[in-house]
This record gives structure tokens, sequence and C-alpha cells, in this order.
């Protein structure tokens, strides 16, 4: 059955008169709370690492917990959402790439936890021997990057926003960024993880709902089936969606999990390298399998309203047209939990960005106060964030082309750096340069983004050989990874007032090779 079909015999439900007065109650409660929590830790802030890196002692549970939020944003409450509405069970696509991601990153890379990393750019830096060009790299793309992702948590935000209030979405985008700046900026990361383990609680229980209430109307598996087109039935959607583009969008989010700040601040503040192990790999499971409860509310939407003019509002259409007023401020609050939590997490790696990489590049030495200095850093990154929200329509569409320019070769060279001995700089930097190039050429040639959909897949491989080319023709890195960790601990200490003899669990002897060469350590 085709969607015109569709559309003429399924007229629009009357939206519920009561529910924006239900809707914003909510919102007005959860908001209260947020401030209050926020406000309540920024006077327990003591340190720096409170702030940056919430005093490197997080427990498994909370931990679990703010990756479970972390990663439960924007991109997938309303985007993949969205897609669930157009391609059926491809919409589980996208939690399933950040879940698996995040599951491999724990597994693989919780062991950079010892090193007592404030930055993802620092271990970066560590796989290539300290190389100057690397880190000034990695330092100005992953600031930006998190700058983006602010940008989609804006977007995610102002959707909620124009859910309740009907205003424009121009306004809706500014009220949403002041919304997140006002939680998120005054206690750090110390906030960020206890808030968003509340919010992890309050998400997972309003879409359990939400996924029961949509099921039970919609008749059941076997009447969701019957009601949709078969496409959307098959794996992951596949048929609807395009094979080459599911691989491209799960490999993309994938590689985003391995090159995300945030999900590197979580094993940089765990207690130690189990529970920075355990809890991610507990958290993307989670995540995965709340993509089946995303994949059922899209079709749910298309069952009820094919004729949506864009896929981003099929929740918040559900929201307003169907749901009665309380299941519908349940939902908005944990979608709001949902945002709030990934906004939260990319500020939280902006502000240790800016105070660890970006105001030394520009000034030439460390702030003297890093933490006034990096709220100042947020004010100014939700400004510009909010800015950018302004002219961004579609998420999906801005993930899927941003995320492979900028983040999918920061992913190959920590991969290459982290399984491959011979990796150095100069084939970091090939790979650096080669990725989003491809990247770029696929997304602007019309007949190479028709065949291949995203350019994930080519950028990828493109700066993979271009890594593993150079690499063999240069010489060796001459500096191990315990030894550059050890020079980056040593430059942190006017930040965390700590010396370098306790960055480390480990002794350098433990750590290093034949030759001086790393050897990572093993989880």
């Amino acid at each position: 059955m085709h969607t015109s079909e569709l559309a003429i015999s399924l007229p629009l439900i009357p939206a519920n008169s009561g529910i924006h007065g239900d809707i914003a109650i909510g919102l007005v409660l959860y908001g209260c709370l947020m401030l209050g929590m926020s406000l309540f830790w920024m006077r327990r802030v003591k340190l720096a690492s409170d702030y940056l890196v919430a005093g490197r002692g997080l427990s498994y549970v909370i931990l679990t917990g703010t990756i479970t939020a972390g990663c439960i944003g924007t991109g997938v409450v309303i985007g993949a959402t969205g897609l669930a509405y157009q391609h059926g069970w491809a919409g589980c696509a996208y939690p399933i790439g950040l879940g698996l991601g995040t599951v491999l990153t724990g597994w693989f890379f919780a062991g950079s936890r010892r090193f007592r990393f404030m930055t993802l750019s620092e271990e970066i830096v560590c796989y290539y021997g300290g190389d100057r060009a690397i880190g000034a790299f990695c330092n100005v793309s992953l600031f930006l990057s998190q700058l983006c992702w602010l940008t989609v948590q804006i977007m995610g935000s102002s959707r909620v926003v124009g859910t309740v209030t009907g205003w424009s979405p121009q306004a809706c985008v500014v009220l949403a960024g002041f919304i997140i700046a006002l939680i998120t900026i005054p206690g750090g990361y110390r906030t960020v993880v206890y808030t968003d383990f509340l919010n992890s609680m309050l998400l997972l229980s309003g879409f359990g709902l939400l996924w029961h209430s949509a099921l039970a109307q919609a008749g059941g598996f076997a009447g969701l089936r019957q009601s949709v087109p078969p496409d959307y039935f098959s794996f992951l959607g596949y048929a609807s969606f395009g094979g080459l583009k599911l691989a491209s969008l799960i490999l993309v989010l994938v590689l985003s999990d391995v090159a995300d700040p945030g999900r590197r601040l979580a094993i940089y503040s765990a207690r130690n390298e189990t529970v920075a192990k355990w809890s991610m790999v507990t958290a993307g499971s989670l995540v995965m399998i709340f993509s089946v409860i995303i994949g059922i509310i899209g079709m749910y939407a298309w069952q009820m309203n094919p004729g949506l003019t864009t896929p981003d509002q099929a929740l918040p259409w559900l929201i307003i047209h169907v749901f009665p007023g309380w299941l519908a401020a349940i939902v908005v609050v944990s979608v709001t939990a949902a945002i709030i939590s990934c906004a939260n997490g990319n500020a939280t790696a902006v502000g240790s960005f800016f105070v660890r990489h970006i105001y030394p590049l520009a000034t030439g030495r460390y702030p003297g106060r890093p933490v006034p200095v990096a709220r100042r850093a947020l004010v100014c990154a939700l400004i510009v964030s909010t800015t950018i929200a302004l002219h961004t329509s579609s998420i999906v569409d801005f993930v899927v082309k941003f995320l492979p320019v900028t983040m999918s070769g920061l992913a190959v060279i920590i991969l290459m750096g982290r399984f491959w001995k011979r990796a150095n700089g100069p084939g970091a930097l090939a790979a650096l340069i080669t990725t989003p190039a491809v990247s770029l050429v696929v997304i602007f040639n019309p007949a190479l983004a028709t065949f291949w959909g995203y350019p994930a897949i080519p950028a990828v491989c493109a700066g993979v050989l271009a890594q593993l080319v150079v690499s063999s023709l240069t010489p060796r890195n001459e500096i191990g990874f315990a030894e550059t960790a050890r020079a980056m601990s040593r430059e942190r200490e006017s930040i965390e007032g700590k010396s370098a003899d306790q960055s480390f669990t480990a002794p350098v002897s433990h750590l290093s090779g034949a030759n001086g060469q790393a050897v990572y350590p093993t989880v």
C-alpha cells in the first residue's frame, strides 16, 4: 500500500486541547529539579578535576546511568524515530550503531583509565609519540566536533519546546540553547553524572510506557506489520533504506563512539579500569535493546499518519495528537531528559578541551583559574551552537554528513594507533587528510552520493589505506606510549595540582615493551 493511499484513509487525529498544560507542568517540574541539582553540585566543586572529570571516582552504577543517558540523545529520540517512520526497522540502526560503538570502546579502550587522561586528544597523541601536528589537529577538530554535537542537541530540544509552545522554530532554538546552558554550566561534569543517572531512569521508564501504549494501540507486532509497507519489516529495514546506506550509517555511528570525547570522558572519570569497561559494555547493550522501542514508535507514527512532511515530526506529532495528557507529559520529560543528558556531556567535553588545549594554544599558558574559564567557554560554545542550529533542518542528514567529514579520520587513527604498532605520525596525518577529502568528494558528487548513500565506507577505507602506506614508508615512532603519557601528566599539573608521580597506577616498566615501544594496557 502506498503512502498516498494511507494518507487518504487515515485523517489526522485532532489535538488534545488540554495536553499543552500537562506537558508544560511536567517540563517545569523537571527543569526545577535539574537546576536544583546543578546548583547543589556547583557549591561542592572545589577543584578543576571535580568540574572537568568528576574527581575520577565514579562508580559502576552511576557511570552506567550517565553513559546510557548520553547515548540516547536527539539523534535517537527524534532522528532515529523519524528514520523508523520513513524506513521501518532501519530506525533501529541508529541506536544499534551507537550501542555497539559504546560496547567496543569500553572493551578495547577502558585501559586508558590508568593514565588519568583528561581529554581524548591526550590519548591520541600518546599513540603517535607526542607528534605536535597530530595534537594540534585533534585539539581543534575534537573541540569543533563537540560544538556540532551541541548543535544537534539544541535542534532536538527545540522540537520539544515547539511541541509545548507552538512558537516559531527560531524562537524555540534560542530558548532551547538557553535552557541547556542554564542546566549545564554551573556544576560541570560532577553535576552531569548525577543528573544523567536520574535522566536515564526517567527516559527508560517513559519510553517503556510509550512502547507499551504504542504496541497495544497498533494491534501488536502483527497489526503493526500489516499496516506498514512490507519493506519496513526487512532486516533492519535494508529493503526500504538501502543496504549500503544502512552499513554506512552503522559504521559512522560506531566510529563516532570510538572518537567521541564524551565516551572517553566517562572512562577517564571512572573509579578504575574494571568500572570503566563494564559500565560502557552494560550501557551500550541497553542502548541496543532500546533500539526496538525506537523502531516500534516510528512505525506506529506512520501507521497513524503517513502524511507528515518532515520525518523528525513523528514523535512530536504522536505526543500532541495521539497520547493522553499524562502520557504525553511523561514522554516529553523523558525526551527532554535524553537530550539534556547528551547536551551535558558535549558541553563538559567542550569545557575540558578548551581549558586543556584551546586556551594554551591561543595564549601559550594554562589558565590560572580553570573552572571560571571553562564556564565562560561553555557560554560561548552554546551561543555558537545555537546559531548553527538556526540554519540546520534535518537531524539525521546533519549527523551522517557531518560525522564522516570530522570524526571518521580521527576514529581511523585511534584504531590504527591502538592495534597496529607500526602506525606513526606521518601515516596518521595522511589518514586525517584523506578521510575528510574523500567524504567531501562523495557528498558533492551526485553520482557517488547516489551510489554510496553516505560517505563513511569509502572515506574510512581510503583513510586506512593512506595510513598503511605512509606509515610503512616512514620511520617508526621514537617515543613510546607510556613516556608520552607521563609527559602529558606533567603538563596537567597546573590544572589539577597533582604531581606526575601520581598519574599512573602501574610503573612504566609494566607498560613499555622492547625498544621503548608502548604496550597498551590489557583490560
